[in-house]
């Protein structure tokens, strides 16, 4: 018979849980991509280089359908567009909601990483792990916020076709001269 402790366990547990198994199954989206995609060289090779390509603009914080515009106006503010291609960043309100999710297991990982290799290296006492991981639970958060929205924003783009048959209906569009 479950007692109140171990339920708040379990609902703990899953609270923790839930943004890697979000992630999870982002992965495993865009594995499924990197699996069907063409490329140039033919229909049956892989298109890693493309999804490889979309997932680097996003490490640096660019456009990830054109790569040349900044993503960013200032350290917290996004640009509302492309200023190149016309990209619009946030589809909807709350687009970014999968975001804090990216970030989240980003920061447990890397806070719970910290504080057990350091524990294991030089032994932290209990305050010493709980100042250690507070801390960096505070400060990754900050530190990877503006990757965290650009690797989902790039994931975004990755996975919605229509944005790609917009752009490649663009592109070939004859351009006025004149």
């Amino acid at each position: 018979m479950p007692t109140a402790g171990s339920a708040f366990s379990w609902s703990i547990l899953f609270l923790m849980a839930a943004p890697y198994a979000v992630v999870g199954a982002a992965g495993g989206w865009l594995f499924y991509l990197y699996r069907r995609a063409p490329s140039r060289r033919g229909a049956h090779t892989r298109g890693s280089g493309r999804v490889l390509r979309i997932l680097g603009r996003g490490l640096c914080l660019r456009c990830p359908r054109c790569g040349r515009a900044a993503l960013y106006a200032g350290w917290f503010a996004m640009h509302p567009r492309c200023e190149a291609c016309g990209l619009r960043y946030e589809r909807a309100q709350g687009y970014f909601v999968g975001a804090i999710y990216l970030n989240y297991a980003v920061t447990a990982g890397v806070a719970v990483g910290a504080v057990l290799a350091l524990d294991w290296v030089i032994g932290l006492t209990l305050a010493a792990q709980l100042a250690v991981g507070i801390a960096l639970a505070a400060l990754i958060p900050l530190a990877f916020f503006r990757y965290a929205r650009s690797l989902w924003l790039s994931v975004g783009y990755l996975t919605s076709a229509g944005e790609r048959r917009e752009h490649e209906r663009l592109r070939r569009r004859p351009r006025s001269q004149g």
